[in-house]
């Protein structure tokens, strides 16, 4: 089951919009959020902390226009690429475990170059949607730019998802004029395959201030046989290997059920005053009622709420980070819900490309070729005999985890300093003889998670980063140990 919306957001360029429009969507269930007029002169790919994506492509010279898409926890991981074709299309594309493409947003252009096997198109196109002159005609009525509206469906074979559920007129009219006088259904959602729509309808309750309300459709994609298991690709001829495997991957799964646990207890500061979500619950209400004077000086007083709260709010963070000796730069890091990601990588060829696949390619190329060492190592040989290697002590471990920096990043195991209590120090020390004495280590040790760290220059270029490798934070105790040893 998937679920795509389509929003005319009127503006998205502040801090204070793109809060409250997270807010609304905390509300409801989606997986796609399609965003028009968000009217930014920067584009944006932002990861939030509850794992939302938001992508905002760029208005034109007049501050008209500017699309993006709000993706949700669930599908974040299957993205690809966000591309801005122009400054009013962008095309999402996702990809499923298997490498299939999920769904494709496009105009008749774009539509006729990919061959996936759902496609869904949404977004505002200016046609409103009239009663049928004759029983042939199953989109379009008479109305304003239907016609263009109504060929690209006929010429591409699709179907228009609003006109396939009977709705009352309340809960079909996407967008009002001032003062709510009139309402028309000018935001379409547009697919390709009917058996897997199930529904089509706005959504009342999602409320930002614009004068376009969400739309949302329902789909079920149903999936082939999917494989029943990855098949190893080997194994280790040693059981001992396995077994330290195994016990380190219990270690790491226990340590993060204690982190879930102790994440969900925890109580995290608003940034909102409940004053300020208080207004938004009446300007709510007050759009129900159909009040549209109160509503729109209740949008007003939001927006203001909004932008003052956040400025509010960082600078109480501030001043206690100040207060307290900490480092401003990293509070003023971490007073941000999302980070910024690249959006795109110029390959060697000079081609410019937004696939996450394709960019992970150019530098997995690009460092391999940087940092590959031709030199030839003579094998080590260990020297065999009977010397017994010392246990590690509690007391060391201990010691360890104080010396190591609290802001240490996680590597990936996503294991986290502050996941690490001193009540693991016996555990730890019992590990780190056993690998001592057998001379072996988990595999997890091996792997590690890659930054890139944009220094300046063109962002494109993949030349003007840094790579920074992060290890298990287990690992770098293994290390500091081994280093006062």
């Amino acid at each position: 089951m998937m679920t795509i919306c389509t929003f005319n957001a009127r503006t998205l360029a502040s801090e204070a919009s793109i809060e409250d429009l997270m807010v609304q969507a905390r509300k409801i269930r989606y997986d796609v959020i399609g965003l028009t007029e968000t009217r930014r002169h920067r584009p944006l790919n932002a990861t939030f902390d509850t794992g939302k994506e938001l992508f905002f492509g760029t208005c034109d010279g007049r501050g008209v226009g500017g699309v993006g898409v709000l993706v949700n926890t669930n599908l974040a991981m299957n993205i690809d690429s966000f591309e801005q074709l122009t400054t009013r299309i962008g095309r999402l594309r996702l990809y499923d475990e298997d490498e299939i493409e999920a769904f494709y947003m496009d105009l008749e252009k774009f539509y006729r170059e990919d061959h996936t096997f759902y496609k869904v198109i949404v977004g505002n196109f200016n046609a409103k949607i009239g009663p049928r002159r004759t029983p042939e005609e199953l989109h379009i009525g008479t109305y304003g730019l239907q016609w263009n509206l109504s060929e690209f469906i006929m010429t591409t074979k699709t179907i228009h998802g609003n006109s396939q559920f009977q709705k009352p007129t309340s809960l079909r009219w996407t967008w009002e004029s001032p003062g709510g006088e009139y309402h028309n259904e000018i935001d379409h959602i547009i697919v390709n395959r009917r058996f897997c729509l199930t529904d089509v309808g706005v959504v009342p309750k999602f409320y930002t201030g614009s004068d376009h309300r969400l739309l949302r459709a329902r789909f079920f994609f149903s999936r082939k046989g999917e494989k029943a298991a990855n098949t190893l690709a080997g194994f280790w001829e040693d059981t001992v290997v396995n077994n330290i495997d195994e016990e380190y991957e219990r270690l790491i799964q226990h340590l993060r059920d204690s982190a879930k646990k102790a994440e969900g207890s925890r109580t995290t500061k608003r940034r909102l005053s409940h004053e300020t979500l208080e207004l938004i619950r009446q300007r709510g209400a007050a759009r129900a009622a159909g009040n549209y004077q109160l509503t729109s000086e209740l949008a007003r007083r939001c927006r203001e709420a909004i932008k003052e709260d956040l400025k509010e709010r960082r600078a109480a963070v501030l001043a206690e980070a100040a207060e307290a000796g900490r480092s401003i730069r990293n509070t003023r890091r971490d007073f941000a819900n999302c980070k910024a990601k690249t959006t795109a990588l110029r390959r060697p060829d000079g081609t410019i490309t937004s696939s996450r696949r394709v960019m992970e390619k150019v530098i997995y190329d690009f460092y391999s070729d940087l940092f590959d060492s031709h030199v030839h190592l003579p094998p080590c040989h260990l020297r065999e005999d009977e010397y017994v290697i010392p246990s590690v002590l509690p007391s060391e471990v201990r010691h360890a985890i104080k010396s190591v920096k609290n802001r240490t990043a996680p590597g990936p195991d996503r294991i986290h300093l502050k996941n690490l209590p001193t009540a693991l120090a016996n555990t730890l020390a019992r590990l780190y003889t056993r690998y001592l004495s057998e001379c072996k280590v988990p595999s997890q040790w091996k792997t590690s998670r890659t930054v890139l760290l944009y220094k300046k220059g063109d962002q494109q270029d993949i030349g003007n980063y840094r790579p920074i490798c992060l290890l298990s934070v287990v690992y770098e105790f293994a290390k500091s140990l081994h280093k006062t040893n």
